[in-house]
């Protein structure tokens, strides 16, 4: 699990994203699979109690403490909804 602190922490990430292009499913709002080389991941997207942003994904990379392309792609499809349900 990472804090959402910006845009640029993700960089990397994105640009992963999007040369790979990998598929994301929406389960319910906050949670995604996305497809990545070992089968598809759960991304986990959320605010805590405090208002903190985190993002939780079940790859290996987030276990060592890396910003993964599966977390970039699902906010990708996280925040356009966010922003849908703002305006609805």
């Amino acid at each position: 699990m990472f804090i959402l602190k910006g845009i640029e922490q993700l960089e990397k990430a994105i640009a992963k994203a999007k040369k790979i292009r990998p598929r994301v499913e929406f389960d319910h709002f906050g949670r995604y699979r996305v497809s990545g080389s070992k089968g598809y991941y759960t991304v986990i997207c959320r605010k805590d109690e405090r208002g903190i942003k985190t993002v939780a994904c079940t790859c290996k990379g987030v276990e060592k403490g890396l910003v993964c392309y599966h977390s970039a792609a699902a906010l990708s499809l996280h925040i356009g909804l966010a922003k849908q349900r703002q305006t609805a």
